[in-house]
């Protein structure tokens, strides 16, 4: 079993082998490389952002959202005060 708080690069593919658990953030829609050697490996992926609680809510997903949604303002702020 493999539990990372982010998906794995591809320096990591190396390490995973057939059997294997995996734990994690995967957002695999942006990763094809990453898609492709999970299946050709036969990892099992368990991807935190689709685990749905008893309400069919997203609750690994939610603080992910605010933190980035929080992070966009500041980095929007950032580059408005950017002279060029």
């Amino acid at each position: 079993m493999i539990i990372k708080v982010k998906e794995p690069i591809e320096v990591e593919y190396d390490y995973f082998r057939g059997g294997q658990i995996l734990y994690t953030y995967l957002h695999l829609a942006a990763d094809k490389k990453l898609t492709d050697m999970l299946i050709n490996k036969k990892i099992k992926s368990v991807a935190y952002e689709t685990m749905k609680d008893e309400l069919n809510q997203l609750p690994c997903l939610a603080p992910m959202s605010a933190i980035a949604g929080r992070l966009a303002i500041q980095e929007a702020a950032k580059y408005i005060e950017k002279k060029y």
